[in-house]
């Protein structure tokens, strides 16, 4: 870190001034983790269960149905939900599952991410100070994850939110503080390996490592070596999923199909909604009213480019309610047991207007809807309408992190060591907002929690500076 005053000085007067300072951090943290589950969760989330929400069952019932019927799937009736959810959240859950048995389980899971989660509040500590060598900056760093709120709302939910967290500052702190060699490099990649086994998109945190690797040993021998070890580690662990797709289900299939297992996103309601987030981003509005939930918005004046397409698209909609099968579920959350549907058709005529739209208005198309979610990802101050002015203040608060995060990430821009971190979040946001387009804020999370390591730069390096100025306004 740029600062006049060195690491050395600056950890000596913190380590005098709080002798404690780690050991009270982590228990504030556990505390207000076990305060949240306890207690907390009952106020937040009201009428609802802390414990579950709509994606805990999927987690639950696969394992649940491989222990006592043989079958990993949580669904039996739809063969592509044995696919549907990566092993290693639901593994994690059945471990729980088998030593508290299903009364206590979900209680001993939410017990289990405080702990973790406790534990990588040491980790953002340890991470930061690796990366600033500034002590109060690392400790700063820590506190701002410990008390962070869309952290907190997670550790009581079975669900793969805090697991994933936990492991992707849990790599981020592996690079920061191993050196470079081919233990750290094979733990490295079987840190990765079990990220993504948990939430699929983690698999992105290779690159982060390669990153790692070059700027220890740059382009050459060593740097492919050590790939090789790293990629050697993710293998082992996340081989075994594709294996076992293709002996024991005999499809070929490296992590899941389009539809994840779900019944309701089927190739006519997945078409439809590629094709809204070409001019929308708020998709579910436009499938409700598709499914016939509510009434169907107006459409935009650009979206169509002949009457004909206009009636294309009306077509196709009443077809969608007729004998879409993604869009039956969708209205009725019922199976839909009939022997034929259309959604061939409906795919090839949203997938059409989809066309149609990206080449009469390529340039709005890679615009307007990112750029959408973008200032959404970044400054999102509400939920919907309703939401509470503290929901609102807690988006605005997020949004001063962020800005203080990249602010500590600009002092420490000379520094290499970053780099892993900055790809990461700039990756997740473009591939969140600008390929996926379906903006969740849950999905954003890692990528806020690994950027809270830099949270504490900022505050250390002003520290510093008035500890620099001090003497010399004494002298005069």
């Amino acid at each position: 870190m740029n600062t006049n005053v060195s690491p050395a000085t600056a950890s000596h007067s913190t380590s005098r001034l709080f002798p404690y300072a780690v050991p009270l951090l982590l228990t504030l943290g556990m505390v207000v983790r076990l305060w949240f589950v306890w207690v907390g969760a009952m106020l937040y989330y009201k009428s609802s269960s802390p414990f579950i929400n709509d994606d805990t069952a999927s987690y639950t019932d696969s394992f649940i149905n491989l222990w006592h019927r043989g079958l990993y799937s949580f669904n039996l009736l739809n063969p592509e939900a044995a696919f549907g959810r990566l092993p290693g959240y639901p593994f994690f859950w059945g471990a729980h599952y088998l030593l508290f048995g299903k009364q206590y389980v979900f209680q001993a899971v939410a017990f289990s991410q405080c702990l973790l989660d406790t534990l990588a509040i040491y980790l953002v500590y340890a991470a930061a100070k690796a990366l600033s060598h500034d002590v109060r900056a690392a400790w700063i760093s820590g506190l701002f994850y410990a008390l962070y709120p869309f952290i907190l709302v997670w550790m009581p939910v079975s669900s793969t939110e805090a697991f994933a967290t936990f492991l992707t500052i849990a790599v981020f702190w592996w690079l920061a503080t191993r050196p470079v060699d081919k233990r750290n490099a094979l733990v490295a990649g079987l840190l990765v390996g079990l990220s993504l086994i948990v939430r699929e998109y983690l698999g992105i945190l290779l690159v982060p490592v390669f990153f790692w690797l070059y700027t220890a040993k740059g382009f050459g021998r060593q740097f492919v070596g050590l790939s090789f070890v790293a990629l050697l580690g993710f293998t082992a662990l996340y081989i075994g999923w594709p294996v076992r797709n293709y002996v024991f289900q005999h499809r070929f299939l490296l992590l899941k199909p389009p539809t994840a297992g779900y019944e309701r996103y089927t190739e006519d309601v997945n078409s439809a909604r590629k094709w809204i987030y070409g001019w929308d981003p708020d998709a579910n509005a436009y499938l409700d009213g598709i499914a016939g939930i509510t009434v169907l918005p107006e459409f935009p004046a650009d979206v169509f480019g002949t009457y004909a397409e206009t009636a294309r698209a009306q077509a196709l909609i009443q077809m969608a309610r007729q004998c879409g099968t993604g869009f039956y579920i969708w209205r009725t959350n019922q199976h839909y047991s009939q022997a034929s549907n259309c959604n061939a058709e409906l795919r090839a005529g949203f997938t059409a207007l989809d066309s149609s739209y990206q080449q009469r208005h390529p340039f709005r198309y890679w615009t307007r809807v990112p750029l959408l979610n973008l200032k959404k990802a970044f400054f999102k101050n509400q939920l919907m309408q309703g939401g509470s002015k503290l929901i609102g203040m807690l988006f605005l608060y997020r949004s001063i992190m962020l800005i203080v995060c990249l602010v500590g990430a600009f002092l420490l821009r000379r520094h290499r060591s970053v780099w892993p971190l900055l790809f990461f979040f700039a990756f997740m946001y473009l591939f969140i907002c600008v390929g996926l387009r379906q903006l969740e804020m849950r999905y954003l999370i890692q990528s806020d929690a690994a950027l809270l390591i830099l949270a504490g730069v900022p505050f250390g390096w002003l520290l510093n500076r008035l500890e620099h100025l001090a003497p010399t306004q004494s002298k005069r």
